[in-house]
C-alpha cells in the first residue's frame, strides 16, 4: 500500500468524537470511514486493501477506561494504522479533557514518533485556549458544568502542566508566532488561530502528531482538501430522535424542542416504539429509578434500530458517543461512511455504507440549544 492512499489517521476515544474530528474532511470530498471499534479495525483495513478511503478514523471507546487500559488500546489503534504510512496521524480529544487524555496522547506519540501539537480549541463553539488553559466562553473549563461531569471529570490545571508531570515537557505557543521545533500546546481564541497552525503543520506534515478536537480536524481539512461542499440531503419521510447524553446542553436543547413543538410523540420506553410513528424523541424517563449509563445506551440503541431495521427511509439521530456505539453493536456494522455534516458538529453517514440507514450523530455537549428545532423544521 503506498504512502499516498491514506492521507490521514484519525484516532478517537469515543464514536461520536471519531466522527466530528473525520467529517470536515468528507465535506470537502475526501473519502471518509469511521471504524466503530478496534475490534474492527484489522478486518475493515483488510477489505479495503488496494482501495483505502482518504481518511480513516476509529474509536478505542477507551473514554472511561483507566489510563494504562486506554494507553494500551490507542497504541494498539496506531500500531495498526502504521500500516498504511498515513501522511498525517491525528488524536481526537475531548475539548473539555473527558477521559484520559494526556495518557492516550503520550501512547499515540510514543507510538507514531512525532513532535506533539496539542491544540484543543473550538472557537465556534466557545472553547478556547489562552495561557495553555481551555475557557468555555470565556470562564475557566472547572467553573462550568463540564467540571461536574457524573461519569468523567476533567482534570484541572494548565495543559502543559499536565503534559510535563506525565513526563513530556512542552513549548507554549500563542497566535502570530512560529510553530517550535518541540512538542508544544497552542493556544487559539478563532479559527485564524487554528488555520495558521493547520498551514505550518500542511508544511511539514510528517514531522508532527496533531492532538485536538473538530476545531483543528476543520482547519486541517481546509488545508488539506481546500473549500467545503454541500452535503446533500436526500428526501426522508420523517425523524427519529434518541437522546441519550447527560450533559447539560443535550438537556437544553431537548426542552427547547419539546416547548417549540408540544405535540412531538415522546417515547420513553422500548416496549411503546411502534415503526409507524412519524416522529419519536426518545430518551430516559426522568421519573424512573436512575439506570446505569451503559443500560441507558443500550436501551436507547435498541428502539432506534426498530426504525433503523424497518427500512422506512427517515432520518435518524443519536447523541452521545456512548449511544452511538451501541447502536453500532445493535446493527452489526462495523464502519460508517461520513459524507458530511449537517451543520458543525452534527456529522451526516451510512452504516456500513447503507443509504437506508441515514444517520445523524451528535455529541451530547455540542450545538446551541435551538439545535434540534433547527433540525426538526428543516424536515417539513
Amino acid at each position: 500500500m503506498s504512502v499516498s492512499e491514506c492521507r490521514v489517521a484519525i484516532v478517537a476515544d469515543d464514536l461520536t468524537g471519531a466522527l466530528d474530528a473525520a467529517a470536515p474532511f468528507a465535506q470537502r470530498g475526501a473519502t471518509t470511514r469511521v471504524v466503530v471499534a478496534l475490534e474492527n479495525l484489522e478486518v475493515s483495513l483488510g477489505e479495503w486493501q488496494g482501495a483505502p478511503p482518504d481518511v480513516i478514523a476509529v474509536t478505542t471507546e477507551s473514554r472511561h477506561l483507566t489510563a494504562s487500559a486506554a494507553a494500551e488500546r490507542v497504541a494498539q489503534a496506531t500500531r495498526i494504522l502504521a500500516r498504511l504510512a498515513p501522511a498525517v496521524w491525528f488524536k481526537k480529544i475531548d475539548s473539555t479533557l473527558r477521559g484520559q487524555v494526556v495518557a492516550e496522547s503520550l501512547a499515540m506519540h510514543r507510538a507514531c514518533c512525532r513532535r506533539l501539537l496539542l491544540a484543543p480549541a473550538v472557537p465556534s463553539q466557545g472553547r478556547t485556549t489562552c495561557d495553555a488553559r481551555i475557557l468555555v466562553h470565556g470562564h475557566p473549563l472547572g467553573a462550568t458544568d463540564f467540571a461536574r461531569d457524573a461519569r468523567s471529570r476533567p482534570p484541572s490545571g494548565g495543559l502543559d502542566a499536565l503534559f510535563a508531570d506525565a513526563g513530556l515537557p512542552m513549548a507554549r505557543h500563542v497566535p502570530g508566532q512560529r510553530l517550535p521545533m518541540a512538542d508544544s500546546v497552542a493556544d487559539a481564541e478563532t479559527d485564524a488561530d487554528l488555520e495558521a497552525l493547520a498551514s505550518e503543520v500542511g508544511d511539514e506534515p510528517g514531522k508532527w502528531l496533531l492532538v485536538g478536537t473538530a476545531g483543528l480536524s476543520r482547519a486541517l481539512a481546509q488545508v488539506m482538501f481546500g473549500e467545503a461542499v454541500s452535503c446533500v440531503h436526500v428526501p426522508f419521510s420523517g425523524l427519529w430522535m434518541a437522546v441519550g447524553s447527560r450533559s447539560e446542553r443535550a438537556a437544553q436543547q431537548v426542552a427547547a424542542l419539546r416547548r417549540d413543538t408540544p405535540d412531538l410523540p415522546v417515547v420513553t420506553d422500548i416496549a411503546d416504539v411502534t415503526v409507524e410513528s412519524p416522529c419519536l424523541l426518545l430518551k430516559p424517563d426522568p421519573e424512573a429509578p436512575p439506570r446505569d449509563a451503559n443500560e441507558v445506551a443500550a436501551t436507547l440503541a435498541d428502539a432506534l434500530a426498530v426504525g433503523m431495521v424497518a427500512a422506512k427511509q427517515r432520518l435518524y439521530l443519536m447523541t452521545g458517543g456512548d449511544c452511538a456505539s451501541a447502536l453500532m453493536k445493535r446493527l452489526a456494522v462495523r464502519y460508517i461512511e461520513v459524507v458530511g455534516e449537517w451543520e458543525p458538529g452534527m456529522v451526516l453517514g451510512y452504516p456500513q455504507g447503507n443509504r437506508k440507514w441515514p444517520l445523524l450523530t451528535k455529541a451530547g455537549g455540542f450545538g446551541d440549544e435551538a439545535l434540534l428545532v433547527r433540525l426538526l423544521r428543516s424536515l417539513e
